[in-house]
């Protein structure tokens, strides 16, 4: 089996709050799916590195990021940076990669952690699915990592936009697309 590694993208307070630009379809099912992942990788010895939009305060007046999305978002020290208490971050055992962009390796030490954990494989899950999800993948195609997006723990704004990417991840970066009980009992047959 290939080393993988599940690269958990933005799931952070910010994108939770209810009613806001920023909010996804399927809240309650994309966050009991990925904490059910997230359990089932640990026990696999599957790492788990939590990609994170990541901003400071001072560059909130020029930052290109914010003029897209126009909803400050994931500044440090804030509430709304930190990852969701339901998915049980683990500071022993996971790992945080800040991100500028959407691409969680652009700028980034995402590969070269990957590269010291021997993964050849990345398993992506988060939010937005038509954003920050599909520029990872687009990150690691690049850097000739296998990709699998586990469909059912990602989400976007609008349900369209989350099964336009999913069928663009599909075609153009060769992502391996399936739901999350078909990726769990993957690990168990292997």
């Amino acid at each position: 089996m290939d080393q993988s590694a599940l690269l958990i993208v933005d799931m952070l307070k910010d994108f939770f709050i209810p009613d806001r630009k920023l909010s996804v379809t399927r809240v309650d099912e994309i966050i009991s799916r990925n904490r059910k992942v997230i359990r089932k990788a640990r026990k696999v010895a599957i790492p788990i590195i939590f990609v994170n939009d990541n901003f400071q305060k001072t560059e909130i007046p020029l930052d290109r990021h914010f003029r897209v999305s126009s909803v400050v978002h994931a500044v440090e020290g804030t509430d709304g940076a930190k990852i969701i208490d339901e998915l049980e971050y683990d500071p022993e055992r996971d790992f945080i990669v800040g991100k500028k962009i959407y691409d969680g390796f652009y700028n980034t030490r995402l590969d070269s952690v990957l590269r010291e954990l021997n993964v050849r494989k990345c398993v992506i899950t988060g939010v937005k699915t038509n954003a920050c999800v599909q520029h990872t993948a687009m990150g690691a195609w690049f850097r000739c990592y296998d990709v699998v997006i586990l469909k059912d723990c990602c989400a976007s704004s609008e349900e369209r936009d989350h099964e336009y990417a999913l069928k663009y991840m599909k075609r153009y970066y060769l992502a391996e697309v399936m739901d999350s009980d078909t990726w769990i009992s993957k690990l168990e047959v292997e």
